[in-house]
């Protein structure tokens, strides 16, 4: 349902809504509980417009993102919807997804003034997580090292915010930025909480792309040039422009074939298996009532 059907919608619903309590009022035949059901499966329907395609939206964006890489086609899919979001609320839903796009389309300047627009008290805090990590991971990339500052200790204090059951998610990306910061100091601690996080298999060719983007951040601190670029040839082989691909290109110091890394068709025998997971992907996507602690919206770079 776009902003149009939606505005028709809700009009429609309007006038029926009236026109009954106007008719009860001079005729007297229908009785107030049959009103109020009416007009109750007109919310339900409307709510049903409204929620049903954000489910599909989110089922096919991270399909073209993790398993098709269709980085592009998904960018212009999310902008398609946030032009034509039919509350304020959804669209903030959808502009969530355009910084994502913008990331993976290695956009990280857009992707971050996108997160910084988003109306934060349109959504519900665990949706904060996600544009203050993203925000970090684009910062990182375009060596903004004041934003992924701030962005990581406003991650860091949704600990406090966020529904206990919720914890592990905000702590995993917590943990995972910070060996990112810290690589220089502590390497190995990188090594591990990468492998933690990321090493496990998911069936997307995005996850490999993504753990062999970060362990080729491992081996050029630990000065090991060769394995660096076996890394970086494997997201450069298989990641079209996927935004690893993007940057392991500039990585890349030429001491292998790139063409020696293509991952195996799906039912060929693996050389290796390197499977990782981008934390904690958003599996649906759902309109979610106001939060009223989070009034602040988010800083400036």
């Amino acid at each position: 349902m776009n902003k149009k059907q939606y505005r028709m919608t809700l009009g429609t619903f309007g006038f029926i809504s009236v026109a009954m309590i106007v008719t009860n009022y001079i005729w007297l035949y229908l009785d107030w509980l049959l009103v109020f059901i009416t007009i109750s499966v007109f919310y339900i329907y409307i709510r049903y417009r409204i929620s049903g395609p954000l489910q599909l939206f989110s089922n096919k964006f991270n399909m073209m993102v993790d398993y098709d890489l269709d980085v592009e086609g998904a960018l212009k899919m999310v902008q398609d919807r946030v032009e034509n979001a039919p509350t304020e609320g959804i669209k903030a839903l959808y502009e969530l997804y355009l910084g994502m796009a913008l990331y993976y389309n290695g956009k990280y300047r857009e992707s971050m003034n996108t997160f910084n627009q988003i109306n934060l008290t349109k959504v519900n805090s665990l949706y904060h997580v996600l544009i203050y990590a993203f925000t970090a991971y684009a910062a990182f990339e375009e060596g903004d090292i004041e934003t992924f500052d701030f962005s990581l200790n406003r991650l860091t204090e949704m600990k406090t915010k966020v529904n206990k059951k919720y914890l592990a998610f905000v702590i995993n990306y917590d943990e995972i930025l910070k060996a990112i910061k810290n690589i220089d100091f502590d390497q190995e601690h990188y090594r591990e909480v990468m492998e933690k996080s990321f090493a496990r298999d998911d069936g997307y060719i995005s996850t490999k792309l993504i753990y062999n983007y970060r362990m080729a951040y491992y081996y050029k601190a630990i000065h090991n040039t060769e394995e660096m670029d076996i890394c970086l040839a494997k997201v450069i082989a298989n990641g079209m422009n996927h935004h690893t691909a993007i940057q392991a290109r500039k990585l890349f110091q030429n001491t292998c074939n790139i063409e020696d890394f293509v991952f195996p068709e799906p039912g060929e025998e693996p050389i290796e298996v390197e499977v990782v997971e981008e934390p904690l992907q958003i599996d649906s996507l759902e309109e979610i009532e106001v939060v009223k602690e989070s009034k602040e919206p988010q800083d400036k770079e």
